[in-house]
Parts: structure tokens; sequence; C-alpha cells
């Protein structure tokens, strides 16, 4: 059995129901798009919770300080925005969407496995296995959350991108399965690089939800004359304190990434520091987010302000996983693109 030949089929796959998800999660946004009367509501109710989080209390909003009744339609009402009731043709989209994305997500990590079972080794040598691989960490972190906090209105921002992922994956830069370099036969490769992905995965997720919350932010403070789904999410501020605790998840295992990194240096280099791109770009964005984390402690900072740190940190992460790897003028002593 040609493992190499199965793993590349269920990549096929996966891209043809992450496609399938991808338009479900659209037409699932059809749905959710409240009525006047609605957007009238949840503009009320988030501009206490803007209010609550202005004065700088930290207590929990109103919304918040309500107890939560037993049963499926308390639980919708807070995945959503706040006085908004998501319609059952809504939630029946959503359902289909998110059981497809599982599908997808496990096709991927099927491949990714396969891939890995076939080289006899973890499979991220060379940039198509990174990509791939990334990949599958973002959609199988995503699988876990999303149907615990009902984050079908996330779906297709982070479908989406794992398309464009996968698709480069195959268009540029895929590489036959083969050995690895000398210097990435070492235990550190399986545990420095899954942390990595890990993290990716959760900056990920933290960067979409920053986008829409900018954009819910804007929306409350200029509400539209037409209501579209923007206004169906949760309050600006219920994202963006969810994209804090994704971005914290993501910076903590980051952090143990470069401190993992720095012991296989000193295993395969001879040093724990060479001034190695990769390495200066790791520390890069461990920077950021470190300034976004402070920034987003220090009283009186405003909110949005942290974001768009958190935002530039994650464009960090890009350059790292491309421009670091590809073009010469970065690539140093980490040269494993394989291309």
């Amino acid at each position: 059995m040609n493992l190499a030949a199965n793993a590349n089929a269920a990549l096929y796959a996966s891209m043809i129901v992450y496609t399938l998800a991808m338009l479900a999660f659209t037409w699932h946004l059809a749905a959710r798009a409240p009525t006047v009367a609605d957007s009238k509501a949840v503009a009320e109710v988030a501009a206490n919770e803007r209010e609550d989080v202005l004065v700088g209390s930290g207590a929990p909003t109103p919304t918040e300080r309500r107890p939560a009744t037993p049963g499926a339609g308390a639980k919708r009402r807070n995945a959503a925005g706040p006085g908004f009731e998501e319609s059952l043709k809504s939630r029946q989209r959503g359902s289909i969407a998110l059981m497809l994305t599982y599908l997808a997500s496990a096709l991927l990590v099927a491949s990714v496995l396969m891939r890995g079972l076939a080289v006899g080794r973890p499979p991220w040598g060379n940039m198509f296995e990174f990509a791939t691989a990334a990949a599958a960490a973002v959609g199988a972190t995503y699988s876990v959350l999303a149907k615990r906090n009902n984050w079908q209105w996330l779906g297709v921002f982070i479908v989406t991108p794992i398309l464009l992922v996968l698709g480069l994956a195959l268009t540029v830069l895929y590489t036959e399965a083969g050995e690895l370099m000398p210097a990435l036969k070492s235990y550190w490769l399986g545990i420095h690089v899954t942390v990595a992905f890990l993290a990716v995965a959760f900056f990920t997720l933290a960067f979409a939800v920053g986008l829409l919350y900018l954009v819910r932010l804007r929306r409350e403070e200029k509400p539209p004359a037409k209501p579209t789904f923007i206004e169906s999410l949760p309050s600006s501020a219920s994202l963006e304190r969810t994209a804090y605790s994704l971005n914290m998840v993501a910076f903590i295992l980051w952090t143990f990434t470069l401190i993992a990194g720095a012991i296989w240096a000193k295993q395969a280099w001879g040093a724990y520091w060479q001034w190695d791109p990769k390495e200066v770009w790791t520390f890069v964005i461990w920077t950021v987010y470190a300034a976004y984390m402070h920034s987003r402690a220090t009283a009186g900072v405003d909110h949005r302000k942290s974001m768009y740190i958190a935002l530039a940190g994650y464009v960090a992460v890009i350059i790292n996983f491309t421009l670091v790897n590809l073009v010469s003028t970065f690539v140093g002593m980490h040269n494993y693109s394989g291309m």
C-alpha cells in the first residue's frame, strides 16, 4: 500500500469537504442576519457592555451576571449576540457546516499521519509538510473548540484560510516524501514543531476573532440602517475577551517553542543562539505578543489599540512561516523548505 499516495488522496478529499464546509458556513451566516428589532436589542445590550469595559470595572456585565437557565436556548443566546435569538434554520445550517468541518479536519489529520508513516518520521521536514500540518492543527483546534462554544459564526473565517494554505501547499510547495536533513534528525523535531503548530493554531483563531471584534465594535459605534450577520455576533466586548484568551494560550505555547528551539539549537549547532533569521523572527513574534499582553493588562489602555498589536503579531507569524523559509535574503541555518 502506497501511504504517500493515500496521504495525497486524503489531502485532496479534505480540500473538497472543506470547500463544502466553507459554502455551508456562508449559507449559515446568510440565515443569521437579525431583524431590525433584534438589532436594536443587540445594540442596547452591547452598549451597556462597552460602558462596563470603559469604566474599567472588570466586573461581569449585566448580561454575564444573569444566571444561565438550563437548556439549549440559553446556550444559543450566549453564543450569539446579546439579545439575539438564533433561528432554527441558522442552527441547522451551522450544524451541517460543523459536521463537514469535522470530516474535513479528520481527513487532513489522516493525510498528515499517513505522510509520516510513509517516511517513518514526524511529517514536517519541509515546507509542504509544514503547511499541511499547520492547517491540520488549525482545523483540529477549531473543531474541538467550535462545538463547545457554538462558534459556527467563526467557521467561514477559519475554513477559508485553511483552504488557501492547502491550495498553496499543493501548487507551490509540494515536495515528494523523503528523508530528513541531518540537523532535523532529533526527538526535538516532534516536540518543538508540534508545540509551534498548536501555538499557530490558537494565534490563527485569535486573529480571526480579533478582526471580527474590530468590525463588530465599529458597527456598535455606528449602527447600520440594515442589520447583517455582524449584528448577530457576540458583542465586541465578548469577542475581545475571546481573542485575548486565545492569544494567551498561544503566547504560552510560543514561549515554550522559543525555549525548546534554543535547547535544540544547542544540541545541533553547539550554541543556544546564533542570530539566525528564524530564531530572530521567532523572538520578534514573542516580543510583539508580549507587548500585546502587557498592553491588554494595563489599566486605561484602549482594547482596540491592544488588538492592533496582536494583529501585527500575527503578520509576523505569517512572515516567519513564509518569507523566512522561502526568500534567500532571510534563509539561514533553518534551510529546510525542501524547495
